[in-house]
């Protein structure tokens, strides 16, 4: 089909090439958006609770509740997750975190002051418990379906994850991250134990 343009070039590189060349001329560049990382603030989320009492109880919320804020937990740490369900490497990661939260569920210290949850991320809800049911995920998986909470987080690939601690305010900062496909293995187990077993200390 003709579409009537006389003129057509061909930029070396492709379009990806010109982009790096015509920075300015490129709606929407983000390149100022500010990386999260160690030592931030975790942004506080809402988002709709999808797999009943298990996931409440767990997260130590009323029966019943819809959703959860990040300021609603009383743990002292959380291991958030980021994934899609598309993601060959987010689901490799999210097989191997069951296997490690069957690890620290057995620990007494670590259950009483660690918890674990996912965010999927341009996931539906249907998506995540789709996910949840077919990979048979045991802590709480949750949908970031716009990707709002990853785009504040700055961040550019998955899977993603970061390690928070309660500040007591209601707020969480950020502790640990990893970027990119990780194996939460023994190793990682007492990485968590030392950072929760550090005391926070006053500047």
């Amino acid at each position: 089909m003709r579409l009537g343009y006389t003129e057509v070039y061909r930029y070396p590189g492709g379009f990806h090439r010109w982009q790096e060349t015509h920075p300015e001329q490129v709606v929407g560049d983000d390149s100022a958006k500010k990386v999260l990382a160690v030592g931030d603030l975790f942004p506080d989320c809402r988002v709709a609770v999808l797999n009943g009492e298990d996931d409440r109880e767990y997260l130590g919320l009323p029966p019943g509740t819809r959703w959860l804020s990040l300021s609603d937990l009383k743990a002292k740490f959380v291991l958030i997750q980021l994934y899609n369900t598309l993601c060959s490497d987010c689901v490799a990661e999210t097989k191997m975190l069951t296997r490690f939260f069957r690890k620290v569920q057995a620990d007494a210290f670590l259950a009483d002051n660690l918890k674990i949850i996912g965010l999927g991320v341009y996931d539906t809800n249907r998506d995540v418990v789709r996910f949840k049911k077919h990979y048979n995920v045991l802590y709480p998986l949750f949908s970031d379906s716009h990707g709002q909470i990853f785009e504040c987080l700055g961040q550019a690939e998955l899977p993603l994850a970061y390690l928070v601690r309660s500040q007591g305010d209601g707020t969480w900062i950020i502790e640990l991250v990893k970027r990119g496909y990780f194996e939460p293995d023994d190793t990682f187990l007492d990485t968590l134990r030392g950072a929760i077993e550090t005391p926070i200390t006053a500047d």
